[in-house]
């Protein structure tokens, strides 16, 4: 990663889990399946969409099998929470025209524009002065030079043993780049694999992320609530085991995060090898929920999509807030690592009670006086999901080309996981499946 701005680029991912509102055409209700096609896809996220894509241009017959009620996987928008577009996955369209979604995003006929940068920083009850505003974004490149000087150098280790620890607004810095950015605290995340990702300009899809990837999905046919249990691979070809029956294909396209794989969520008989296992734990998903309040006014004073910060102390007890989202009055309170692991489990009154608090000592009685409600996600409890996006831990770097590699040429694995550069993010899971589609094509044509 090379940005030097301050646009925060790898929240791409940050996606309640539960009730989502999905376009009515964009996931087709669940039908008989053919017990013998030439491909089973598993996951109906964006992976498993572009996947779905290639194969029936190519031709060849496939099952595709989702265990939610819902396609999109990370990336959905619901609005019965709040009346408007809420993103309960990802929200920050990167990564320009690599990113397939880019030019859907263009043609959707919502709004899509590219993300402000407006920014106010607090301490725990004031305004931050414009001194510690600049104290703050000093420490902050100083942390992203020590992280990216080790990278460069292609070492695997975590951020904790080479950013600097000491000044006041340095854990601030390390919340912005580590628990905020990428879902992990400062010694769960490796800087070689950190710098070996895009850069990216964020733009917004007003009509939400998760209605993209909804309406690109419309018209498949996905088996919903249709887990792929088991996965025997022992004879030729694959079996796919499901509550509703086997399914015998040539070959498997597993597109469930390396959560779920890590978790065990579906067998392998015989079991995968044992680096293919230890890939689903060295790249290791991360923790991070929205805490979303909406507010009849804009009490943040910054317009549309503003982001709001705040003075983190050794608690390390912290949210970053995306404020008035395109307009909404949506406040999308953003909480990651160890801690929002932690609120999750207290609960989401636990949640909203944090950052009401916080606010409250920030801006003062317009907090409770304009506020509306609020949702919170919990990805790491879902065990559709089991985290919010994957990156390598300190010394698992070289173990996302072993994630992505196939077994047996018979077993293929996509998602934001595999893609080299772009994990993370809606478009990488999108190339993904496309490029690992495609190899099948080839394989199997």
């Amino acid at each position: 990663m090379t940005s030097r701005d301050h646009g925060l680029t790898r929240r791409g991912f940050v996606s309640i889990s539960g009730a989502a509102t999905l376009l009515p055409s964009a996931a087709a209700a669940s039908q008989d399946f053919p017990a013998n096609p030439d491909v089973v896809i598993v996951g109906a996220g964006a992976a498993g969409i572009a996947a779905a894509h290639v194969l029936r241009t190519a031709g060849l017959s496939h099952v595709h099998l989702e265990a939610g009620r819902y396609v999109g996987g990370r990336a959905r928008t619901e609005t019965e929470s709040f009346g408007v577009p809420h993103d309960l996955g990802a929200h920050w369209v990167q990564n320009g025209r690599r990113n397939p979604y880019f030019a859907r995003a263009e043609a959707s006929g919502h709004r899509f524009y590219r993300a402000p940068e407006a920014f106010r920083i607090f301490t725990d009850d004031r305004p931050a002065s414009p001194a510690e505003t600049a104290e703050l974004w000093d420490a902050w490149d100083a942390v992203e030079g020590a992280i990216g000087k080790a990278g460069r150098r292609g070492r695997d280790i975590a951020p904790a043993g080479v950013v600097p620890s000491t000044g006041t607004w340095t854990r601030t810095a390390w919340f912005g780049i580590g628990p905020w950015e990428m879902g992990k605290d400062m010694d769960a995340f490796s800087c070689a694999d950190w710098w070996n990702s895009a850069d990216s300009t964020d733009y917004y899809h007003a009509a939400g992320y998760g209605t993209l990837v909804a309406t690109h999905a419309a018209g498949l046919p996905i088996a919903r609530n249709t887990p792929a249990t088991r996965i025997r691979w022992g004879g030729p070809g694959v079996e796919v085991e499901t509550p509703r029956g086997m399914i015998r294909a040539r070959a498997v396209i597993v597109t469930v995060s390396t959560g779920v794989l890590a978790a065990g969520g579906i067998a392998f008989d015989p079991a995968l090898p044992e680096p293919k296992q230890a890939s689903f734990h060295e790249i290791a998903m991360g923790d991070y929920n929205h805490i979303t309040l909406r507010f009849a006014e804009d009490i943040f004073g910054m317009g549309e999509d503003g982001y709001l910060l705040h003075q983190v102390d050794a608690s390390d007890e912290a949210f970053g807030a995306l404020t008035n989202a395109s307009g909404t009055g949506l406040a999308y309170c953003d909480v990651g690592g160890r801690f929002a692991r932690d609120l999750e489990q207290a609960g989401p009154d636990a949640a909203i009670d944090f950052v009401l608090g916080k606010l409250r000592g920030m801006i003062g009685s317009d907090v409770d006086r304009h506020y509306m409600g609020g949702a919170v996600t919990a990805w790491s409890s879902d065990p559709l999901v089991r985290g919010c996006y994957a990156s390598a831990r300190p010394g698992g770097y070289p173990m996302r080309e072993v994630l992505r590699a196939p077994v047996a040429d018979r077993i293929f694995f996509a998602g934001e996981a595999c893609h080299e550069d772009l994990w993370a993010t809606v478009g990488g899971a999108d190339i993904s499946g496309t490029e690992t589609a495609r190899a099948v094509v080839r394989l199997l044509a």
